[in-house]
């Protein structure tokens, strides 16, 4: 396989298309429907979704294929399943069945709340059906990584060598039942017990200004080497800050990783102040959105490891055979 980035942090769509806003977060759909090129909802919608997102990586000059990432519905603390998350879940089952589509574009993220009775298992198998990594939203999902419980759920990840790519800071799309178990404090239970941790969204906080928690942030990189980044949704205003903070700290760049948050948007306007007229044109010429993260992160001069991810993988155990 040629080479370019691995963006491991992609939302996909589940197979019947249900993808439900309510609320004051029904204004989003619309803006990440633009974004992602696809309207309306059902089955055809969905598949719109997808071919429009294969197209755009194939035709990507930077990145080369993309983490499809499953999202489990919220759990209480006996494990039983709520409407907490709205119905906006992805089962891993329909991720699977995309990635078997376009095996050469999407690798398998699966999504495994840690509340279920059936959460160790559910890792075995996620594992040997090819998942990549495992990812998790605390704010909404309902879960509090810092409590004593998810030991055996953590010493499982690391026995399969799967990566947790875990949101952290604050939660915007998603109804959140507790924003401060988006904290980074709560991750050292798992990093402690030997897990490879990706804290989505690269130490932003979910507000422009979080110089506290960069701070921190900045000392868990330090001091965990198992703890990773990565660069997803961070051309956003509200996050830019961390890009920001990154510019300024490429010595820890080696623990980011390439991600976008697709369909979530780079608005090139927001950037205007820190980048050079060529570089600003380049980036409002540049349509395919994998790329236009790409040139932004080189426009700034931070360069994740083009094969962060697959050193990572291969690190754990889990890396796939390349395909010519």
């Amino acid at each position: 396989m040629s080479g370019g980035y691995t963006d491991i942090h992609v939302h996909c769509v589940p197979r019947d298309g249900a993808v439900r806003f309510r609320g004051w977060r029904r204004l989003l759909a619309p803006f990440l429907a633009r974004s992602a090129g696809s309207r309306g909802s059902g089955p055809q919608a969905a598949r719109r979704y997808m071919d429009r997102l294969a197209d755009r990586l194939r035709t990507a000059r930077h990145v080369r294929r993309a983490v499809l990432l499953a999202l489990d519905c919220a759990h209480d603390a006996h494990g039983n399943p709520t409407d907490h998350m709205q119905g906006y879940t992805v089962p891993d089952a329909d991720v699977r069945a995309w990635c078997e589509e376009a095996p050469d574009l999407f690798l398998y993220g699966a999504s495994v709340h840690p509340h279920r009775p059936d959460a160790l298992d559910a890792l075995e198998q996620a594992a040997a059906q090819g998942a990549v990594l495992v990812k998790l939203i605390p704010n909404s999902q309902g879960i509090d990584l810092a409590e004593g419980r998810h030991q055996p759920y953590f010493r499982k990840l690391a026995e399969l060598g799967l990566p947790l790519l875990c949101h952290a800071g604050t939660e915007w799309v998603l109804p959140a039942q507790r924003q401060a178990w988006g904290d980074l404090a709560r991750l050292c239970p798992a990093l402690d017990a030997g897990v490879t941790v990706i804290a989505a969204h690269g130490g932003s906080s979910g507000w422009f200004y979080n110089r506290h928690t960069l701070r921190r942030y900045a000392a868990l990189l330090a001091d965990c080497p198992n703890l990773y980044g990565d660069t997803a949704a961070l051309g956003l205003v509200n996050r830019m800050g961390a890009l920001l903070w990154w510019r300024r700290h490429t010595e820890h760049v080696g623990q980011l990783l390439f991600g976008t948050d697709y369909p979530v948007p780079v608005p090139a306007v927001a950037w205007r102040p820190w980048l050079a007229e060529v570089d600003y044109r380049r980036l409002t010429c540049e349509a395919n959105p994998f790329d236009r993260m790409a040139l932004l992160l080189e426009a700034l001069g931070i360069h994740p490891p083009e094969q962060g991810f697959e050193a990572l993988l291969a690190g754990s155990g889990r890396l796939r055979e390349e395909r010519a």
